[in-house]
C-alpha cells in the first residue's frame, strides 16, 4: 500500500470530521441506552444488530478488541494485537484514517459521536454473520465513538438491512414495526408471494362533492387531519399503509410482518378509526370547519402480496379478489359504517383467544346485513356490519 503524506492524512481526517458533524443533526435511529449526540437521543448501539467493539487507550493502542471487530480489521490474533498502535490497524476496507477521525472528534467533545458511512470496500465475509440474505449495494456501517478516562470506547454495526428496510417499508409501517422485521428472514421480505391477508379501506363519504367547494387549501387541511388520525389508529394495531389515494386508506393487516390476529386487528382497527373519527367531527363541527363521515370496508382472504412495479418504481402492495371486495364494502358502507364479510367475522372471533395487539379488544356486534351485490364480484356476497358498544 503506498504511504500516505501528512496532507492526504489530514484531508482524510478533516473530510471525516465534516461527516461526523453532519450525522451530529440526523434522526434518532431505533435504538437502546440513550445518549445525547448533537441535542438529540442515540446510542452506542442499534437494538438488536450484533456490535463490533475496540477500546483505544490514552497512548493511541488498542486497549481491547473482540472478535468481531478483529474480523472485520483484518486482525490475526485479537489477543496479540493489544498495545499494538491503532495507526497499523487504521489502514483497512473500512477506510483510510476513520478510527483516528473518530478517536480524535471523540476526544475533542463531551459528548459520544456517531457516523454512518458506506462502506464499498468491506466483503460480507469480514462483517458479523446474519439470517438475512443481504441486500444490493455497498455495506452500511454505523460507528459510535464515545471518550472516558482518556480512552476511546468504539462500537461498529452493520445496519445495512435495517437502512434498506426503512428505506423500502418506512412509508408503510411504524418505526416500531420496523425494528421487529430486522428478525425476519429475507425471504419473508423480499418475496412476492400469496398469503392470507386482511385489507381495509376507509374514505369519506362526500368527499369528491365538497372538495370542489372549498378552496384547496382547505381540502388540503381537511384531508390531511383526517388522514393523520386514520394512521395512528392503524399504527395502534401495528397495520401498513399500504396507500393514500385522496381521501381513501388503505390498510394492510398481517404483511409485511406475519400476525395470526390480523382479522382481529382489523375489526379492532375498523371500530376505532369510527370512534376517532366521531370525535374529530365533533370537534371541526364546533370550530366550524368542514368535515365528512366515513365508511370503511374490510375483507379477509388470499391474496398476492410483495414488491409490485418496474425497475425504476416499485412499491409493496397486494393484489386480488379480496382486495377488491374490502374496496366495494367501502364504497357501500354508509357514513358511521363497518361492513366486512362472514370469513373475517369468523377469523377475527376465532383470533380472539391467542390475539396479541397492546389495544383492548372492544365489544364488538355484528349484523347481517343480507346478500349485497358488488361490480366485478360474480355472485352476491352476505355482509356483515361491525359496531362497539364502547365509547
Amino acid at each position: 500500500m503506498a504511504e500516505k503524506t501528512a496532507q492526504e492524512y489530514q484531508a482524510e481526517i478533516d473530510r471525516l470530521k465534516k461527516e461526523l458533524e453532519q450525522v451530529k443533526t440526523a434522526a434518532a435511529m431505533p435504538i437502546t441506552g440513550t445518549l445525547a449526540v448533537g441535542g438529540r437521543t442515540a446510542s452506542h448501539t442499534v437494538f438488536g444488530i450484533e456490535e463490533m467493539l475496540l477500546q483505544v487507550n490514552a497512548d493511541d493502542t488498542v486497549g481491547y478488541v473482540n472478535s468481531q471487530m478483529a474480523k472485520l480489521l483484518e486482525m490475526p490474533d485479537r489477543k496479540l494485537v493489544l498495545g499494538t498502535s491503532l495507526s497499523r490497524w487504521d489502514e483497512g476496507k473500512i477506510g483510510s484514517g476513520v478510527l483516528a477521525a473518530l478517536v480524535r472528534v471523540a476526544r475533542s467533545s463531551s459528548e459520544p459521536h456517531v457516523l454512518e458511512r458506506n462502506c464499498p470496500d468491506v466483503p460480507p465475509s469480514l462483517l458479523p454473520e446474519s439470517k438475512s440474505e443481504r441486500p444490493l449495494g455497498d455495506p452500511i456501517l454505523r460507528f459510535a465513538a464515545t471518550a472516558a478516562k482518556g480512552s476511546v470506547h468504539i462500537t461498529a454495526q452493520d445496519v445495512t438491512v435495517l437502512r434498506w428496510l426503512e428505506g423500502t417499508f418506512s412509508r408503510y409501517v411504524s418505526p416500531a414495526v420496523i425494528e421487529q422485521m430486522q428478525h425476519l428472514e429475507s425471504g419473508e421480505l423480499l418475496s412476492t408471494e400469496r398469503k392470507e391477508l386482511t385489507i381495509l379501506f376507509a374514505d369519506l363519504r362526500g368527499f369528491t362533492a365538497i372538495s370542489q367547494e372549498l378552496p384547496p387549501e382547505e381540502v388540503q387541511e381537511m384531508v390531511n387531519s383526517f388522514l393523520s388520525n386514520m394512521v395512528a389508529c392503524v399504527e395502534k394495531l401495528e397495520g401498513t399503509v399500504d396507500k393514500f389515494v385522496g381521501d381513501e386508506i388503505m390498510v394492510l393487516f398481517g404483511a409485511p410482518m406475519p400476525q395470526p390476529d390480523h382479522a382481529l386487528r382489523a375489526l379492532i382497527c375498523g371500530v376505532e378509526m369510527q370512534r376517532v373519527h366521531n370525535i374529530w367531527m365533533a370537534k371541526r363541527n364546533a370550530d366550524n370547519k368542514p368535515a365528512r363521515s366515513m365508511g370503511i370496508g374490510i375483507a379477509t382472504g388470499p391474496v398476492v402480496v410483495g414488491n409490485i412495479g418496474t425497475e425504476t418504481r416499485m412499491d409493496y402492495t397486494v393484489l386480488g379478489h379480496h382486495v377488491n371486495l374490502a374496496a366495494r364494502l367501502c364504497g357501500k358502507a354508509e357514513g358511521g359504517e363497518v361492513l366486512t364479510v362472514p370469513n373475517t367475522h369468523q377469523a377475527g372471533m376465532n383470533a380472539a383467544q391467542h390475539y396479541q395487539g397492546t389495544v383492548p379488544i372492544p365489544r364488538l356486534s355484528f349484523k347481517a346485513q343480507g346478500k349485497m351485490e358488488f361490480k366485478n364480484v360474480h355472485e352476491p356476497i352476505d355482509v356483515i356490519s361491525v359496531s362497539t358498544s364502547q365509547k
